[in-house]
């Protein structure tokens, strides 16, 4: 055999084991008997429900608060009657929360605290009974309509209380000539007692409020809004100043008025507690990032509430048989209620968020705690000896302290 036919031999053996290897390639590798199983994904951890890690809230805020002016009409008869009018200056208000932030946004569980104090206080009171000043030899002076005896003030701790009797005398006042008092007839010739003292400055008045809520917050990034719900506890005590007469009739000379002077002044202790739901609604407006916040929120509570009022002993004056000398007895009238009431309230403020979990507020808020304090508006006072085992009995009303106050506080996000 020649060389080339030995070369195209060896050509076709080099293309068949070519052919035959790349063939070899293409089949699929043996199976194994037990393909090797995939591993299993690892299950996900739940969150406990206070989370994993120090996420507390603390919150705390103070500030000046006004309280309405509370006003106490008492009537002691029918022909007896005194108004006033008590206003609270300095007071005093704080506020503090604690709390838990639950993750992944679902709220917070917090406890808050509020307290507002009173400082000193002003009254204003007058003394009115339907007579004027009986002028010797002059026959009757009861008429219809009431008329001012006593004026008393109290400020700075300091009491003035003056009597000036109206008078009326019908050879000189009766201008006509009807032979009867008008109102526009009657004259006020000054000051028969006229006398000033110290009194206590403080009347401790204390409204706390403990509320125990969960609060939940949704929205956009621009405004946002909150709902708290939960439970509060109310408790309030103090003392309210309620001049009235100490007579059961009208006197000629305008004699047994709680002048806080010849006669004691009748201060009505006061106790108050109620349990009830609370809740709030809040908007929020975002700016810069949520760097600063305006906010609006609206808080209603619906308490069972029991009131105590108690004026402690007091003494009374009645008129002897002779209708000529009063003679004293011990008087004290008190009463106890239970009744559902409301506190109502609304807040506008701002947060400024000073760095992340940590921001600064400020406030202003206004709150009636409806129903708060009880006091006397009708008086039945013994008249005679004859009526002195009935002893002194009041009817009661409730009345409100609206509390006005501006905040400044900080939060505190852990």
């Amino acid at each position: 055999m020649s060389w080339k036919r030995w070369a195209a031999v060896a050509v076709l053996v080099s293309g068949f084991g070519t052919g035959s290897e790349a063939v070899r390639a293409e089949d699929p590798a043996p199976k194994k008997d037990e393909a090797a199983a995939a591993p299993a994904e690892a299950p996900k951890k739940k969150d406990p429900f206070f989370g994993n890690h120090f996420a507390m809230y603390l919150e705390t805020r103070g500030g000046s608060a006004s309280f309405g002016t509370v006003f106490n009409p008492v009537s002691s008869g029918a022909q007896s009657s005194s108004q006033s009018q008590l206003d609270f200056n300095g007071n005093r208000i704080g506020q503090f929360t604690v709390g838990w932030t639950l993750p992944r946004g679902r709220g917070q569980y917090l406890l808050t605290y509020n307290g507002i104090a009173d400082g000193d206080y002003e009254l204003r009171a007058t003394g009115m009974q339907k007579s004027y000043a009986q002028i010797p030899g002059q026959l009757g002076h009861i008429i219809a309509f009431a008329l001012p005896w006593w004026q008393i003030a109290i400020q700075n701790g300091q009491l003035r209380t003056q009597k000036i009797p109206p008078v009326w005398d019908s050879s000189l006042d009766d201008a006509n000539a009807n032979g009867q008092p008008d109102p526009d007839e009657i004259r006020f010739p000054g000051a028969t007692f006229d006398a000033s003292a110290s009194v206590p400055k403080d009347l401790g008045n204390r409204i706390q409020t403990w509320d125990l809520i969960y609060r939940r917050e949704f929205g956009g990034l621009r405004i946002r809004s909150r709902w708290t719900a939960g439970v509060r506890y109310l408790s309030y005590e103090g003392a309210i100043v309620t001049p009235f007469w100490l007579t059961g009739q009208s006197d000629p000379a305008g004699f047994g008025y709680s002048d806080g002077v010849q006669n004691g002044f009748i201060v009505m202790q006061q106790t108050t507690t109620g349990l009830g739901p609370v809740g709030s609604g809040e908007i929020q407006f975002n700016f810069f990032r949520q760097r600063l916040i305006l906010y609006g929120l609206v808080q209603a509570a619906f308490l069972i509430e029991s009131l105590d009022a108690d004026s402690g002993p007091f003494t009374y004056l009645a008129l002897n048989p002779d209708n000529q000398s009063f003679f004293p007895g011990s008087g004290e009238i008190r009463d106890s209620v239970s009744k559902s009431s409301w506190n109502a309230g609304v807040e506008l403020g701002l947060r400024v968020k000073l760095f992340e979990g940590f921001h600064l507020i400020a406030d202003w808020n206004r709150t009636g705690y409806l129903a708060a304090m009880l006091l006397p508006n009708s008086l039945s006072i013994p008249t005679g000896p004859i009526q002195v085992p009935l002893g002194t009995t009041a009817r009661f009303i409730s009345r409100d302290f609206q509390v006005t106050s501006v905040n400044v506080g900080l939060s505190l996000q852990f």
